[in-house]
């Protein structure tokens, strides 16, 4: 069996540093421990090197169909010659459309969506009929394309477990938060929530100058801290001693367009969870499927406050609680949320959908 992962975006310096870009290359690398795995993605120019047991092969964009999902390179369908299955990532890109179009009838495609969207090909509707399986990262992610159910696994998502992991570093009791910083994050809402004198990490980059701005002014006389160029062990440090980590993602927020796919999975609370850290997440998206409520973390309703606060003062004050959740929470994410175990769901997967 030989698998080829495509991603239409490089992870990295050269292109983003965003989970839907993360997946695809942290799965192709646990898989192809197991089988000949192959990476494809696109960038400025040509690369080629490999990670661990996985070949990376990066395509030169020559340009772009409308969006950044969408890049355009003449040797990408060559470079899709010898696979046996092709696992497209972000399903409603012309990426996945070319590739379901130019499937043989030897060749599997399966696809993994991470919320991306980009104009299409006229009657995609009729192209996606070629796809073998949809393999979502959560039940919520499904259900954005019932017509695809009667072929759909859920593979969920990973952590690197042996990076991402509890540490004997003395804890800071500090309040984390990691994302990109937009304003379907709700972090302007974590800030208003925020306890009296409690310090908050918040890491991740701008992609709005005027939300940046709506968060620095709340932040003004409050214990907050961004962190707008921290690197992967940084991050892993602020999980590893923080008191809990908080995804308070809404699907509606006062200073941005709605968001209804907000949160397909919550990667980063897997992280902080695989570090032993509790978290608090929000009843939105996939979030709720990952998070065992009162178990692993907190539940709470989006854009609810009081409800954040109370939330909040409740992991930091009881300490037997906040233990439970620690062991729990490690323990869970090695059990169903490493690396290994997804690509195992979703080898079982492709096994499941033969020609």
């Amino acid at each position: 069996m030989r698998v080829v992962h495509v991603s239409p975006v490089n992870f990295g310096s050269s292109g983003t540093f965003g989970g839907g870009e993360r997946y695809p290359r942290e799965l192709a690398k646990a898989m192809a421990a197991q089988v000949p795995t192959t990476l494809i993605t696109f960038a400025d120019s040509d690369a080629e090197f490999t990670d661990g047991d996985l070949r990376v092969q990066v395509l030169r964009r020559q340009g772009r169909y409308r969006s950044a999902l969408n890049p355009l390179s003449t040797a990408y369908l060559p470079a899709l010659r010898g696979a046996d299955i092709v696992h497209t990532h972000h399903l409603e890109t012309l990426t996945t459309d070319l590739t379901l179009l130019s499937s043989r009838t030897s060749r599997r495609v399966f696809t993994t969506d991470h919320g991306g969207k980009a104009p299409r090909m006229p009657g995609y509707r009729l192209i996606q009929r070629r796809m073998t399986g949809l393999l979502a990262v959560s039940r919520f992610s499904a259900q954005f394309y019932p017509h695809l159910h009667d072929r759909t696994s859920i593979i969920y998502g990973g952590v690197d477990t042996n990076r991402f992991r509890p540490s004997d570093q003395p804890r800071t009791g500090n309040v984390v938060f990691v994302g990109r910083l937009l304003p379907h994050k709700g972090i302007d809402i974590l800030i208003r929530a925020l306890p009296e004198g409690c310090q908050l990490d918040i890491y991740g980059r701008r992609y709005s100058d005027t939300y940046r701005a709506v968060l620095t002014k709340l932040a003004d006389g409050k214990k907050v801290t961004f962190h707008e160029d921290a690197d992967d062990d940084e991050i892993r440090r602020a999980y590893q001693t923080a008191g809990v980590a908080v995804l308070p993602s809404v699907y509606q927020s006062a200073y941005g367009p709605g968001s209804p796919r907000s949160e397909l999975l919550g990667l980063t609370l897997l992280e902080a969870m695989a570090c032993g850290t509790p978290v608090i997440a929000t009843a939105v998206g996939g979030m709720p499927e990952i998070v065992s409520d009162g178990r692993t973390g907190l539940i709470v309703p989006p854009s609810d406050i009081g409800a954040l606060q109370a939330a909040l003062t409740r992991i930091q004050t009881d300490r037997a609680l906040w233990a439970q959740m620690s062991r729990e929470a490690a323990a869970r994410v090695a059990r169903e949320f490493s690396w290994a175990a997804v690509s195992q769901r979703c080898l079982d997967a492709y096994r499941q959908y033969p020609l």
